[in-house]
């Protein structure tokens, strides 16, 4: 079993990025950095003239047409307007905030609760604080939750095939 393991490992270890060599790229004007899109990964997308966002999963890359196979339909990269993107910090911002809340005001009714001293009870700005802070729990992520990113000028979509392949003359 165990040399199986070892002869099959590898092979599996090696092919696996062989499948992910078509990239769906996005370019920033003067900007090095981009960021890549693999086969299977889930992308949201405007088309030019709608104001729809739609979604769907990538299935295959065809750079010589320069088209995109969703799960659902075929999309030409010059057709695609805007693409978006869903944040992960406000939705944790939010949970943060809501916690801070519930424990401010929490703690200050439990302190003026055992306390036993009359100087110190709940007071309207524990209140404040903690109503402010539970407002911006909910509000947060319902503002900040998706990034739209227009494509046009400053940025473009170019589809790429980094697989390996040998010039014809070459035996």
């Amino acid at each position: 079993m165990r040399t199986i393991l070892l002869y099959i490992l590898p092979v599996i270890i090696f092919l696996s990025p062989l499948s992910a060599q078509k990239v769906l790229q996005i370019e920033k004007y003067g900007k090095a950095r981009t960021e890549k899109m693999y086969i299977g990964d889930p992308i949201t997308y405007q088309l030019r003239g709608e104001d729809v966002f739609r979604d769907g999963y990538i299935e295959n890359i065809k750079v010589k047409d320069s088209l995109i196979l969703l799960s659902n339909r075929y999309v030409k990269v010059g057709d695609i307007s805007a693409l978006r993107y869903e944040r992960t910090w406000p939705k944790a911002t939010g949970i943060s905030l809501f916690f801070f809340g519930v424990g401010w005001s929490g703690l200050a009714a439990i302190g003026t609760a055992f306390d036993g001293n009359d100087d110190t009870r709940y007071r309207w700005s524990d209140a404040i604080v903690s109503a402010t802070s539970l407002s911006l729990s909910f509000a947060i992520p319902r503002l900040f939750r998706n990034k739209d990113v227009r494509i046009g000028k400053r940025r473009r979509l170019r589809l790429l095939d980094l697989r390996f392949k040998p010039e014809p003359w070459e035996d």
